[in-house]
């Protein structure tokens, strides 16, 4: 009896066991917190797997940059712009078609509009700006012109007598029977002395005389110490006797109102401010 109890129990279990899902082979004691932590060791529960996420596509790479050309200069496009007149200009002259000479006339009105543009701003500009207008220094109306001419001519005349009074004004010439001009220019000179009160130094370079002048000297190698041997007759120089300086206003026929301007530049004005 005890045997057949035994063999009823057994194959339940059996049946139990193939109708059940398998499990992992666990002990109770497992499970009790009272006889965790023997010399036997527990499986660990099986825990699920997790599914993998889907990663997200990688976005598209971005475009390429289109190449940039390198901007032109303005002088760059100044000289294009010049390649595109001469072109188009020649090739109306050389294929004078309706379409070309009307092309290189619509090209030349704009050059036109271009420099009246410029014309425009830059008078503009002058109004506004006196330190880049002529007019204030130099006037262009007539009335302006004659007070101007005025002043100009006083302080060329004034500038003349201190110069000429300080420093002094060499004439070298050639006898009048050799040199023509130079006998004028002694009636220049002579007028000049008698009418702003100045000494001029006459000086002969082939020892013949001068009509306006018969007193003068006749070189005897000074000119050549002063390095003018070589200049032609007439020839004014500006020289100092105190400090040796010369200064060449000219060669040839050289009129009064030129004489004024030419002794006003060369002590007056420092070289670039006149233009």
């Amino acid at each position: 009896m005890r045997k057949l109890l035994l063999t009823t129990i057994f194959y339940g279990i059996m049946t139990s066991v193939v109708h059940a899902e398998p499990q992992p082979f666990r002990l109770d004691m497992c499970d009790d917190k009272n006889t965790s932590g023997w010399s036997f060791y527990c499986r660990p529960p099986v825990e699920p797997e997790e599914e993998p996420v889907a990663e997200a596509p990688a976005p598209p790479p971005p475009p390429a940059p289109e190449p940039v050309e390198p901007e032109m200069t303005y002088t760059e496009q100044m000289m294009a712009y010049r390649a595109l007149i001469d072109e188009t200009k020649h090739r109306a002259i050389l294929e004078p078609t309706r379409a070309n000479v009307l092309a290189y006339m619509e090209i030349n009105k704009q050059i036109g509009d271009r420099a009246g543009a410029f014309t425009d701003q830059w008078q503009r500009i002058l109004f506004e700006t006196p330190a880049l207008n002529a007019n204030v220094d130099s006037p262009l109306a007539s009335a302006g012109i004659g007070v101007y001419q005025d002043q100009m001519r006083v302080a060329r005349e004034e500038t003349f007598k201190n110069v000429v009074n300080q420093a002094g004004l060499m004439f070298i010439f050639n006898g009048d029977e050799r040199c023509g001009i130079c006998r004028v220019q002694g009636q220049i000179l002579t007028a000049m002395e008698e009418r702003y009160g100045v000494s001029i130094l006459a000086v002969s370079k082939d020892g013949y005389g001068n009509s306006s002048y018969p007193n003068a000297y006749v070189d005897e190698g000074r000119l050549a110490d002063l390095g003018l041997e070589d200049y032609p007759a007439p020839t004014l120089v500006l020289a100092d006797p105190k400090t040796n300086e010369i200064a060449v206003i000219g060669s040839g026929l050289i009129t009064a109102d030129e004489i004024l301007e030419r002794v006003f530049v060369i002590t007056q004005i420092p070289v670039g401010e006149r233009y």
